[in-house]
């Protein structure tokens, strides 16, 4: 299977990515090259007539060389020559234009078209500019004059970068631009931004629709700004110079931070600052931020209110310093512990590592730290939120118990000659859901891999700290060309439900048997819509049970544009298989819902099986809203375990702004729901555990209400 892929899997460790495209400053170089293709063509504007002047870039992909440029002729004509054999992008911008765009009438580079070129080959490329419409106005300063900007179009919907233009001296702007809707921003005086309407952050600011041939005027102020100014010193009153300083808004709404320096006599100034309430921070020893006024915690930092014209005054002092000294021991033994880390919880530059048996800290500014202590003998278990009070020109110690687990070893050869095989492993928990929550550090399923780990032993994984408990254990080689497998007491297995049984206590250290890895096989598909019989593009296909919120490279393949998969890597044995896309209900191969239930795909060594499947939209639907108890709405997220195995039932689901949460695409079964919210509690509906939580039974077109009370 594709390594790294069943990491994420069985850790979850993957999460929904949104790419945001932001206009970016590219160089490029005159069309020459060494190469022997081309790519000519000619731009014509939206009525077919030449567009002479226009600047074209040719953009190789995956080549790291910058875009190539040249300048169409007076009958639109150009050519780019010379050219290596590659996939490329085509751009091009009218002369004065205020956008971009990219062949074949796209608006981003990730919407264009990649045009093949083969060695020696000539491709033309034509392109028609898009027809537009003019966003025309002014901006002003609030005494009437005119203010100075840089001037920014962004879609709507996703935030992507379109066109640019400037501010006049008398104020004027304006932008062509194709049809859609629009938001604008103004970079004022080259020192903050502003977004149409006055407003201060995108999410906040009315959409603009632009249609071909319209004009819309827009009449623009610059919104009301103040000062942040003041003097930092020493603990001992002496100037503190040259230190970072920084103001930012309470919530991250999105307003950017504004920054100084302080001079010789420790004074700093920060101007165009907008109204509203600000913290303030200065950057101290080891970078600690030191808020205003004398706390090291953001949460307690001042409020600092801004208001337009004036100047809010911020004076500070540095904490006093001290030297705090860390030490740590066996929770169970008492016996001294060596080469561990710690980290702060917050300030995370307040860290540092034991050569021998403590780390000591200088420079450490006075008050109450919150301490993360680990040490990666795959023994001891993270000490989390350990407390100590630093006092200023004083040595303070804090002793930390780690708590002692257990550890497994995990050899691996290759069958055929014994040879090492380097490879990952899992140890998954039996009798807990899979994956399974508890209180940190359990609440993940263990996984690493030979060449991770440090140290390194060829073939040799070491999974640890374990708390007590059985579990079963998943090798997952590094080679495709060998087997991943669940470890049987014979042999490897597909069945989880067949794989061996490791009882551990605590302080246990146990070395499997020898992972014998047999020769493996390859599952190859093809997954279509039921009802429509088209391909389905991006689903997940995995012998082992996907995690709710997965993306990327957290599933082991993914079907192609035509619905094709191939899943390399898969040992010679029996396999349930599970396909899984959000908008579709999760399946198993057999069409079960339960991975118990499904019909085993037999792998044989160095052959294919074909496993096609069906996805079936519909299913049933859970919903509901999260309170506290006093009623108040509150914000949180759900996920739908099968009752039985314990394994995910769908990607999970999120109450947020007074909108309840919905598990749709749910296959009929029984399930069990977590739900957990933003402060960091969690539970189960009608239990205290995965065990004791209340089934729930799903039906097919059908909606079952869960509302959460949160105490």
């Amino acid at each position: 299977m594709r390594k790294h892929a069943l990491r994420r899997s069985l850790l979850h460790a993957a999460m929904t990515a949104t790419i945001v495209a932001m206009a970016t400053a590219i160089t490029a170089v005159p069309a020459t090259a060494s190469g022997t293709s081309s790519i000519t063509g000619h731009l014509t504007d939206p009525a077919g007539a030449p567009v002479a002047g226009a600047s074209v870039w040719a953009t190789s992909i995956g080549s790291g060389s910058p875009p190539v440029f040249t300048q169409t002729d007076g009958a639109g004509a150009y050519s780019f020559g010379n050219l290596d054999a590659g996939s490329y992008v085509l751009s091009f911008r009218a002369a004065g234009g205020s956008f971009e765009q990219y062949a074949h009438q796209a608006l981003t580079f990730y919407a264009a078209d990649r045009i093949p070129v083969a060695a020696g080959a000539t491709v033309v490329v034509d392109e028609q500019l898009l027809a537009t419409g003019r966003i025309v106005g002014t901006l002003h300063n609030a005494d009437g004059s005119a203010a100075q900007a840089f001037v920014q179009a962004y879609t709507a919907e996703g935030q992507n970068y379109v066109g640019s233009g400037g501010v006049a001296p008398d104020g004027t702007f304006g932008l062509d631009l194709p049809p859609g809707d629009y938001k604008i921003q103004f970079y004022v005086r080259y020192s903050f931004y502003q977004w149409n309407g006055g407003k201060l952050t995108f999410d906040s600011a009315a959409p603009i629709q632009v249609t071909a041939g319209s004009t819309i005027p827009l009449a623009e102020t610059v919104v009301p700004t103040g000062s942040i100014a003041g003097r930092l010193t020493n603990a001992d009153g002496t100037p503190a110079a040259g230190v970072g300083v920084f103001a930012e808004r309470l919530e991250y709404d999105g307003i950017p931070s504004r920054n100084a320096t302080t001079d010789a006599d420790g004074r700093y100034r920060m101007d165009d600052v907008v109204t509203g309430d600000w913290i303030v921070g200065f950057s101290g020893p080891r970078w600690i931020t030191q808020y205003a006024h004398g706390t090291l915690d953001r949460a307690a930092a001042a409020h600092i209110a801004v208001t337009g014209g004036q100047v809010s005054t911020v004076d500070e002092q540095f904490l006093p310093r001290g030297t705090l000294r860390i030490i740590a021991h066996d929770a169970t033994s008492g016996a001294p512990l060596s080469h561990f880390c710690a980290y702060a919880t917050t300030n995370t530059n307040l860290s540092g590592c034991a050569d021998d048996t403590e780390i000591v800290l200088d420079d450490v500014s006075a008050g109450v730290w919150h301490l993360n202590v680990n040490i990666g003998d795959h023994q001891h278990f993270e000490e989390r939120d350990a407390t100590v009070t630093v006092v200023g020109g004083q040595t303070t110690t804090i002793d930390v118990a780690l708590r002692r687990g257990a550890t497994l070893t995990v050899p691996m050869v290759k069958r055929a000659d014994g040879s090492t095989a380097d490879g990952c492993a899992t140890a998954a928990r039996v009798g807990v859901q899979y994956p399974y929550f508890g209180d940190y550090p359990n609440f993940i399923t263990p996984y690493t891999c030979s060449d991770w780990q440090s140290p390194q032993i060829p073939g040799t994984v070491i999974l640890g700290p374990l708390d007590a408990g059985t579990y079963q254990v998943f090798a997952d080689p590094r080679d495709d060309a060998l087997g991943s497998q669940w470890v049987g007491a014979t042999g490897g297995t597909g069945d989880r439900g067949a794989a061996a049984q490791i009882t551990l206590v605590e302080g246990a250290q146990v070395t499997v048997p020898v992972v014998r890895l047999d020769q493996a096989g390859t599952i190859k598909g093809k997954v279509t819509d039921l009802t429509t019989g088209a391909p389905v593009q991006g689903v997940c296909v995995s012998v082992t049970a996907m995690t709710p919120g997965f993306s990327g490279d957290g599933c082991p393949v993914g079907t192609a544009d035509d619905g094709t998969y191939v899943l390399p890597g898969v040992g010679p044995y029996a396999w349930p298989v599970q396909f899984t896309k959000n908008g579709y209900q999760w399946r198993w191969s057999g069409n079960a819902a339960s991975r118990t239930d499904a019909t085993p795909v037999t792998v044989r060594a160095g052959k294919n099986v074909t496993a096609n499947y069906k996805l079936r939209t519909g299913g049933g639907t859970i919903t509901g809203t999260f309170h506290d108890a006093a009623g108040h709405r509150l914000d949180g997220g759900v996920t739908a375990y099968n009752a039985v195995t314990g394994e995910a039932a769908s990607i999970g689901a999120q109450a947020y702004d007074n909108v309840p949460y919905t598990l749709a695409n749910l296959a009929p079964q029984q399930v069990k729901l977590h739900w957990s919210t933003g402060d960091g509690r969690h539970g189960w509906i009608g239990g205290t555990d995965f065990a004791s939580a209340s089934p729930l039974q799903v039906k097919n077109n059908k909606t079952l209400t869960v509302n959460i009370t949160v105490s």
